[in-house]
């Protein structure tokens, strides 16, 4: 889980240095499938929730034996409980907005992490990365 997770961060890191260049335009949404043999990434293209959930390569990923898929997404960040949320509700709300990284796996407990930003005047503001800690990865039906 090491190496996946040493993997990952770099990822973001990538990701961290297309939002300081791109700045209002930056938005990502990334899956990358691990299988014994390759990784394979692909930009999640989505405009609703279904949409989402077919965009990241579950299907494919089981196909190929996958022991990971990593996410990256451009998200909303929320402190209360989600229950009641609905597509879009984060976006139109003002909420912060943060990279989100998830791992999960058929043998893993899913992780995340997110890396918080804001853009004010043109110049992108980084928050505090959060360690990874347990996650729910309930946009992912079907995989473990």
């Amino acid at each position: 889980m090491d190496d996946l997770r040493e993997f990952a961060l770099q990822l973001l890191e990538n990701e961290k240095r297309f939002l300081l260049e791109d700045k209002e335009e930056y938005c990502t949404a990334v899956v990358v499938v691990v299988t014994p043999e390759q990784r394979y990434s692909e930009e999640a293209e989505f405009e609703n929730e279904e949409e989402k959930i077919d965009a990241y390569a579950v299907n494919r990923a089981k196909e190929n034996d996958a022991s990971a898929i990593i996410t990256i997404n451009t998200s909303f960040v929320r402190s209360d409980a989600v229950s009641d949320y609905r597509w879009g509700d984060l976006e139109h709300s003002g909420a912060p907005r943060a990279i989100t990284l998830t791992i999960s796996g058929p043998s893993l407990e899913p992780v995340s992490l997110s890396l918080p930003f804001s853009i004010e005047d043109g110049t992108v503001n980084i928050g505090e990365m959060s360690d990874f800690e347990p996650a729910v990865v309930g946009l992912l039906p079907g995989w473990p």
